[in-house]
């Protein structure tokens, strides 16, 4: 069965939470990546931030460029382990309507991610999420 590590991009860009979001739009925007994983000082996981993210914060900070990574990150962020099924990585943005989860390793470091498309490249390439249909 697919697992979570054959689709995954283990080479992770991510923000710092204090850094400014100004930055952060500039850093997603270079790398023509829709979001990446917040971590604080210590490299504890807090958050993801999206473009999406970026489109809604305050504007009296957005303006000033003194929004934070955290001012306007979402601290909901689904994790799954590198050895999960990798169907369970499309369920599991199926059904939060996310394009992407965060992945961890056996001792919860981040690990790698997987986005929306890595789940499209996989179907595209016939990869075998392990899927059984069955009639309504």
């Amino acid at each position: 069965m697919l697992k979570i590590r054959d689709i995954m991009t283990a080479d992770v860009y991510t923000l710092e939470a204090d850094a400014s979001a100004v930055e952060a739009a500039w850093g997603l925007t270079r790398r023509h990546i829709g979001g990446a994983p917040v971590h604080d000082k210590s490299g504890a996981l807090v958050g993801v931030l999206t473009k999406g993210d970026l489109v809604n914060p305050e504007p009296a900070q957005w303006i000033k460029g003194e929004a934070t990574v955290a001012d306007v990150m979402n601290p909901d962020v689904l994790t799954l382990f590198a050895d999960d099924p990798a169907l369970s990585a499309a369920i599991g943005m199926a059904e939060r309507k996310i394009h992407r989860v965060v992945v961890m390793d056996a001792n919860c470091k981040l690990a790698g991610i997987v986005t929306s498309f890595d789940i499209v490249k996989a179907v595209a390439a016939g990869l075998d999420f392990g899927v059984v249909k069955t009639d309504p």
